[in-house]
């Protein structure tokens, strides 16, 4: 048994010795006070060793380890564990684990929040976390419904707003991946309708997806599909002018209102124009009829 009679945060009394997560549980504010050194559980341990190179530290039984990493290998061993038992992709897994890992340290940084997460919310959320960051078609409900036979998840939600306390004020450079997803889409619609032919398009796919790389921060408190057509019209702007306005938001399926302004700002912000690329707007000008 624990030697800790009430909690560090709340003083509240209702101590919980959970030996099944190796964690020390304040009842009332949910503050993890304290982790218990343990042998994980059998069906904690995966049944097959990953295919791919991950650091793990050794947990064999009765080798010294620090709290801190045993509690890391534990959640690294969930999380492959689960992984593998709903069939997803494996390069999810090393993802997850770091998303761990920052949540950690955060959790550490900023003492002020008192409500920390539990290993089996760390391990849901960071699982989740990276499916919707790499865009794998796995719905929440489908999420938590697959997890029921393993875990006993009752709100993704609840779990996913607790950790966002700890890094909303993490200054992030925004994912570029899911509006250069919009960038091909665009450009694809835009090719198959002939207005643009195959070699402009690849042109100007591949220039508005320089823009955006080089500028995430136009990413941010946008929506993607805006994005990509305000990126591929500046692009445009900078290239040939062969986009009308009205087209283009029809094939990105947005409004016009703030595409041309959005659009000013990526032209602004572009990256200097290849000489190839600068070979083809010249080009165009010099033989338009």
């Amino acid at each position: 048994m624990s030697d800790i009679k009430k909690c560090t945060e709340c003083n509240s009394k209702t101590i919980i010795v959970d030996n099944k997560n190796g964690e020390i549980v304040c009842k009332t504010c949910g503050l993890v006070i304290d982790n218990i050194e343990f042998a994980p559980p059998e069906d904690r341990i995966p049944k097959t060793e990953p295919n791919h190179t991950i650091a793990y530290t050794n947990n064999s039984v009765g080798i010294e380890m620090d709290p801190s990493h045993r509690i890391e290998l534990n959640i690294a061993h969930d999380i492959n564990r689960i992984i593998q038992k709903l069939e997803l992709p494996h390069n999810l897994e090393p993802l997850a684990i770091n998303y761990v890992r920052k949540l950690r340290r955060l959790m550490k940084q900023q003492k002020e929040h008192k409500t920390r997460l539990t290993k089996t919310e760390l391990t849901v959320v960071s699982i989740w976390t990276t499916i919707k960051r790499t865009n794998y078609p796995l719905s929440a409900d489908e999420y938590l419904k697959k997890l029921q036979t393993l875990l006993t998840v009752k709100n993704l939600m609840k779990i996913e707003k607790r950790a966002g306390q700890f890094i909303k004020n993490e200054p992030r450079i925004p994912d570029t991946t899911l509006v250069t997803g919009h960038i091909n889409r665009i450009t694809a619609k835009l090719e198959d309708t002939h207005l643009i032919d195959s070699t402009y398009a690849n042109t100007i796919c591949g220039y508005a997806i320089q823009i955006i790389q080089a500028n995430p921060g136009i990413i941010t408190s946008r929506k993607a599909n805006l994005v990509a057509a305000s990126a591929l019209l500046g692009a445009d702007w900078l290239l040939t002018n062969q986009l009308a306005l009205k087209p283009l938001a029809q094939a990105a399926n947005t409004g016009t209102g703030r595409l041309s302004e959005l659009a000013q700002t990526c032209k602004h912000y572009a990256p200097t124009l290849p000489k190839d690329w600068a070979a083809i707007k010249f080009n165009h000008y010099l033989f338009k009829e």
